[in-house]
């Protein structure tokens, strides 16, 4: 592992690192979104409850109030707060990249249940982010670096785990009306509570806007992308006893929308929908054995009028055994996923259906021993369209002093080909899982007032998959899947939050170099550097807030041919509490309306404004 840099390009040197940890330390300072949240649990980092204080692993949390607070209208809207992520809006969907590692290698989980789809229209898979609706979400919980060791396939730059609402004792009702630029329009309202035994959550929204001009460059029809969303979520729980319990979660998501063709003409109608569900049955046998049995369900499909037809279905049965062991836990999982995908004709392509099963045992053992806390998973995965693959993580860290805590990790994880790779007009079946091998040193310091924290990692990734337009290996005779060669992402992530009397300040900054290391040449669509500074303020009823977030310039292509300049855009954001139960949010995005592009030749939104106003009886 090298130290802070490594390469020419991109260099950060050593004293850098120090000089930040230093002033962070010493004078009030910025970062992260966990500076009133030191006794908070998670469960994304090894599948098992443990306090967000003795997590080895990089880790954010963003809790309902937060979200509420914030006004944002998306969950990648939300994601491009947080220090190692960038978040990119190309017409009809979202890509979220953890630490300049490719969208799809991030895996994504609702309650549990794994989201993925496997359609070419997103250039090798990767999870549907603008078919989760914000409106459904309870917490989000955010692992950066590989997991493939916990959750197998996928998972090569990080997890996101969304959790929907859950019931409490007592019964609660909740509307939230919005509105803003494009004349969009929102609504959701639910209900939830806990009582003989029973707890329950529910709720429904929909949002609509009427878009604005993707495209200004070309003539098209109409001229701005309107779109629709309908979303539901059910949470249900029921104690048998207090040693088992049942629970049953569903999430049902369905976006129409446009987007606008190469060329111009007329605009594309697209109806995407995803639905998630997952029963569950938790058992504490004894004080010291506990197993859990899920079976869930995800399925994603779209439908236009270009023509495209794609349909992903994943189902998963998964039996988790923890055992304590002294102050540490070992836990036994077995799982067996099943795999299907089914893309109707179009005008160029013919049909084609696939599936495939992979069955996994994967072992943990994770322990905090008073300064000393160890982590250690490993997994065997066998694909019934590939060999086996293993993978393994190892990650330890010392609390060497008062607040402070220093650690050290490294881990492999992979991404299987998806099935429109293998089976479709332009797949192969020779094409090998993408693999990654990740490490990474890290040190914090936490108060109940100031948090500090620098990660410096490498990650080196194998056998990439990609497209070529001259390749006639495959059915079609063009832009075939084949694997590429190697790539190396190396980075510094610097983040800390302040609270200073009435004010709370954070800031991130993040520094990478994501090379191709084959062609030496920059990965596309990843900035060198972002920066986030904020401060949020209590005055009397009001939280006022404010964000600046500066991204540099990235390259629109592989070739490197083609520069998106960087840019800075303020945010503004006020909520006030008007009484007991009613709220009033207001935000105000791109406050300066800059003129900026996040991919080639897209326009983006430009200022745009929401005021929205919540009930819910305390």
């Amino acid at each position: 592992m090298k130290n802070c840099s490594s390469s020419k390009r991109g260099r950060v040197p050593v004293r850098l690192c120090v000089s930040f940890l230093a002033v962070m330390a010493a004078f009030p300072v910025l970062a992260q979104s966990q500076v009133a949240t030191l006794k908070d649990v998670v469960v994304t980092a090894s599948r098992v409850q443990q306090p967000v204080t003795d997590v080895v692993a990089d880790i954010s949390l963003i809790d309902r109030t937060e979200i509420d607070r914030l006004g944002v209208t998306s969950v990648a809207q939300l994601l491009a707060r947080l220090p190692g992520l960038q978040t990119i809006a190309s017409s009809d969907s979202n890509s979220v990249y953890i630490r300049g590692a490719d969208a799809r290698m991030t895996a994504l989980y609702v309650d549990g249940v794994r989201v993925d789809s496997q359609d070419g229209l997103r250039l090798g898979g990767g999870a549907p982010w603008e078919l989760v609706p914000l409106n459904q979400i309870d917490r989000i919980e955010v692992l950066r670096g590989p997991a493939s060791a916990v959750y197998g396939s996928d998972a090569m730059g990080g997890v996101i785990q969304i959790f929907t609402r859950r019931g409490e004792a007592g019964f609660s009702p909740f509307v939230n009306l919005g509105v803003g630029s494009f004349n969009q329009t929102k609504w959701e309202a639910g209900f939830s509570g806990a009582q003989s035994g029973w707890d329950y959550a529910l709720s429904v929204g929909r949002e609509d806007s009427d878009g604005f001009n993707t495209r200004p460059d070309l003539v098209h029809k109409p001229d701005h992308e309107a779109s629709s969303r309908q979303s539901g979520s059910l949470n249900l729980g029921y104690q048998l006893s207090s040693s088992h319990r049942l629970e049953l979660t569903a999430l049902d998501s369905t976006l129409e929308t446009q987007y606008v063709p190469w060329g111009g003409g007329t605009d594309i109608n697209v109806k995407s929908h995803l639905s998630t569900s997952a029963l569950s049955w938790r058992a504490q046998w004894t004080d010291v054995y506990s197993t859990r049995l899920s079976l869930s369900q995800s399925q994603m499909d779209r439908t236009d009028n270009a023509p495209n037809d794609f349909k992903t279905n994943l189902q998963t049965v998964l039996f988790e055994n923890n055992v304590r062991l002294g102050k540490g836990m070992l836990t036994a999982v077995l799982e067996e996923r099943r795999d299907d995908f089914d893309a109707k004709a179009t005008t160029w392509d013919p049909a084609f259906k696939g599936s495939r099963t992979q069955n996994a045992v994967a072992l943990g053992y994770g322990a905090n021993y008073g300064q000393h806390a160890v982590q250690i998973n490993l997994r065997q995965d066998n694909d019934s369209l590939f060999t086996s693959k293993s993978t393994g993580a190892l990650a330890y860290a010392y609390s060497f002093a008062p607040h402070w805590r220093a650690n050290v990790s490294t881990g492999t994880a992979f991404r299987v080909p998806t099935l429109e790779q293998v089976y479709g007009p332009y797949g192969d079946t020779k094409l090998a899982p993408e693999s990654n091998q990740n490490h990474e040193v890290g040190v914090s310091y936490a108060t109940a007032v100031r948090t500090v924290k620098a990660v410096v990692y490498r990650n080196d990734v194998s056998n990439l998959i990609s497209s070529s337009q001259t390749l006639s290996s495959c059915s079609a005779g063009f832009f075939c899947y084949y694997n590429v060669g190697q790539a190396s992402i190396q980075g510094v992530t610097l983040s800390g939050t302040q609270r200073l009397g009435p004010y709370e300040m954070r800031a991130s900054l993040d520094t990478l170099d994501p090379i191709n290391s084959v062609t030496g040449k920059t990965l596309s669509l990843r900035a060198r550097k972002t920066l986030m500074l904020g401060v949020d303020r209590r005055v009397a009823t009001w939280h006022l807030g404010g964000e600046v977030q500066a991204v540099g310039e990235r390259f629109d292509n592989a070739a490197n041919t083609v520069v998106l300049p960087g840019y800075a855009l303020l945010n503004l954001n006020a909520s006030q509490q008007m009484s007991k139960d009613w709220q009033l949010v207001m935000r105000l995005d791109n406050a300066a309306d800059v003129k900026y592009q996040q991919v080639g030749q897209m326009a983006t939104a430009g200022r745009s404004f929401y005021l929205g106003l919540q009930w819910q009886p305390r």
